[in-house]
């Protein structure tokens, strides 16, 4: 677990927003904090946000911009057993591009089973949670969560993080319009946010929104991002995930999943080399994306 000493140097009040010089009560406004299995458990109780953006007729529809974002990484698609549960290349060639001693914080880190692996590499790490109850059995050996907190009211200071990561949390989220702003309001300027969120998957553990590009395009840039890649989880379609997220009868038949998407993938490959349009390719990614089971993202905070 994280010494609780660099926690006090980063903390704030998640209702006054004042720097915490203590993980039990907040100085300024009188909030007091409890802890939940030994971890700090820092909620709001008349904590007050307002979410609001400027809306133009050119957000309408989808613009250069968007189809300039809308575009695979170097590098994509799963790390493998070596790397953490759910992380992606692209994600991991970020991370490793980081200056040694770069904080990331970990927005629904689950079981913490990020932790090891980040800070091997020489990164401070810092992993959040809403709870330590939901979380896979063989994910909850990893130490879990530095902080419990809310994902809408981030309790700590302005411009404190080099890089935050969220993997299958957006869609779980009451207002992903407000989470982004206060991942905004915690990067430095120039800071990376890095994640994924649910698309074609089924409707799981209360999620609230899941996203296509364009809405995931729409989240990052009234947040203020710069959003400088979206593509679809590679791997995954909507078909396998609706399969393996239905029952215990349809979670054995992923294979007609991913058979259907075969026979989708065959059908587009053909047409596009049919049609042999100048600006297509034959693995078209707005044809992935289109019945992907998530889209991921990279997105940076500007400099200035």
């Amino acid at each position: 677990m994280l010494d609780q000493n660099i926690l006090k140097g980063i903390v704030a009040c998640p209702d006054c927003s004042s720097t915490l010089h203590s993980l039990k009560v907040c100085d300024n406004c009188g909030l007091s904090f409890a802890d939940a299995d030994g971890m700090p458990s820092l909620f709001p109780q008349r904590a007050r946000r307002t979410v609001s953006f400027q809306f133009t007729p050119d957000r309408s529809t989808a613009g250069a911009s968007f189809r300039e974002a809308l575009r695979y990484p170097v590098r994509s698609g799963s790390g493998g057993k070596d790397n953490p549960y759910h992380l992606d290349l692209a994600h991991l060639d970020i991370i490793d591009r980081l200056p040694k001693g770069s904080t990331i914080l970990e927005i629904g880190c689950g079981g913490g089973q990020m932790r090891d692996w980040v800070t091997k590499k020489g990164y401070h790490y810092i992993g959040t949670d809403i709870s330590t109850s939901r979380v896979f059995a063989f994910l909850s050996e990893h130490g879990g969560p530095d902080i419990l907190c809310d994902a809408h009211f981030l309790p700590f200071k302005e411009k404190t993080f080099d890089l935050v990561y969220s993997a299958a949390v957006t869609e779980h989220l009451a207002c992903p319009y407000l989470v982004s702003q206060e991942v905004f309001r915690v990067l430095k300027p120039g800071g990376r946010y890095l994640g994924n969120v649910s698309f074609l998957e089924p409707w799981h553990d209360d999620s609230y929104f899941h996203m296509s590009p364009l809405g995931v395009f729409e989240n990052l840039t009234q947040a203020g991002f710069t959003t400088e890649n979206i593509w679809p989880g590679e791997g995954y379609s909507g078909f396998r995930a609706i399969m393996k997220m239905g029952n215990k009868v349809t979670l054995p038949l992923s294979f007609i999943g991913d058979a259907i998407y075969f026979a989708y993938r065959s059908g587009n490959k053909l047409r596009n080399l049919v049609k042999r349009h100048p600006n297509w390719s034959i693995d078209r990614i707005e044809d992935t994306a289109r019945v992907a089971g998530a889209t991921d993202w990279i997105a940076q905070k500007p400099e200035h």
